[in-house]
């Protein structure tokens, strides 16, 4: 959610069109909740129009009869995004493959269909010409992760891709190497857009709009019905997904927005999170305690982020609102 004196600050232009590609998505959907809200019309690329299972929760959405437009689009087909971003002033692209235990078959589920997703669009965006003002782009913080770790983490850090190859981590590999392919264009001046914003959530949780239940939700699940038995020593950052959705929308309507911004909130050792989990669920198995000294919990240098306006909601908050709407969706009693 934006702060009063930053949404005060934005120029809303009620006229803006914009495409969110792989709008079915969990941010995705919220960001499209987000930019319908804010008076914009929204051109939502998703592979099925058709599928009601897929885009019904899209179309019931307030402002959607009026101002959203469904197109089928699919990051491995040449051309796929012209229609949708056909006159558009504004593009969020977070339309990426997600595998779990993909292995080896990775490159070709992910790091592939990614890449040639991420081409496509910078394609569609130059046959309009330079009317596409911005484009944002759902990064990751896995984009974010060198090795070894910074004592304070910054968006100024990357990733090695041919490290994140080396070791199957395709997904890592397919937003840090989608980030520099944008970078690249930009390099050359073939890009065709004004300004360049990618976004790079971290565990990404919160009320779902989307019928189902979610990989990164149903996990959140599991440790609340007992999954775990005791604390790993590390820790884990957090973000709800309202405010990585608004990180979206502020990169589109802040002029001054450029760049990279991490979206999270902070990182609580694994001792500290199910502690919590347990205050906010009581029936959840009790969880021992990690072997030996703690380890301290990642550090971040937040101040780009914070530039952006948006007031990310706690690690206890987005905790209690994930395990609420998981609870409503009948995923956990």
């Amino acid at each position: 959610m934006l702060s009063r004196s930053r949404r005060d600050a934005l120029v809303l232009d009620m006229s803006s069109v914009v495409c969110i590609t792989g709008a079915s998505g969990y941010i995705a959907s919220h960001i499209v909740a987000q930019c319908l809200e804010k008076g914009m019309t929204v051109r939502a690329t998703v592979r099925d129009p058709t599928a009601a299972e897929k885009v019904d929760h899209l179309k019931l959405l307030p402002g959607a009869s009026e101002r959203l437009t469904l197109f089928a689009a699919d990051c491995t087909v040449a051309g796929s995004f012209d229609a949708a971003i056909a006159g558009c002033d504004a593009v969020i692209h977070t339309a990426c493959p997600v595998v779990f235990g993909a292995g080896a078959a990775g490159e070709q589920k992910i790091y592939e269909p990614a890449m040639r997703g991420t081409e496509s669009v910078l394609s569609a965006i130059r046959k309009q010409g330079g009317s596409v003002r911005t484009l944002v782009m759902t990064s990751s913080m896995s984009a974010v992760a060198p090795v070894p770790e910074p004592a304070l983490k910054s968006e100024a850090h990357w990733s090695d891709p041919d490290l994140q190859k080396s070791k199957d981590n395709w997904y890592g590999a397919a937003k840090t190497c989608t980030e520099q392919l944008v970078l690249a264009a930009m390099g050359r001046g073939d890009h065709a857009f004004g300004r360049f914003v990618a976004i790079c959530p971290t565990g990404v949780f919160g009320p779902m709009l989307q019928p189902g239940v979610n990989a990164t939700m149903g996990w959140i699940a599991s440790l609340a019905k007992g999954a775990k038995e005791q604390a790993g020593n590390d820790s884990m950052s957090f973000v709800d997904v309202r405010d990585c959705a608004a990180m979206h929308v502020a990169g589109v309507l802040d002029a001054g927005a450029s760049g990279r911004y991490m979206s999270l909130v902070e990182s609580l050792h694994w001792n500290e999170i199910f502690v919590m989990l347990k205050e906010l669920h009581p029936s959840m198995p009790a969880v021992k305690p990690c072997d030996g000294e703690p380890v301290t919990p990642t550090k971040f240098d937040t101040t780009r982020m914070d530039s952006l306006g948006v007031q990310v909601r706690s690690v206890r908050t987005i905790l209690a609102d994930a395990l609420a709407d998981l609870k409503a969706k009948g995923a956990l009693e």
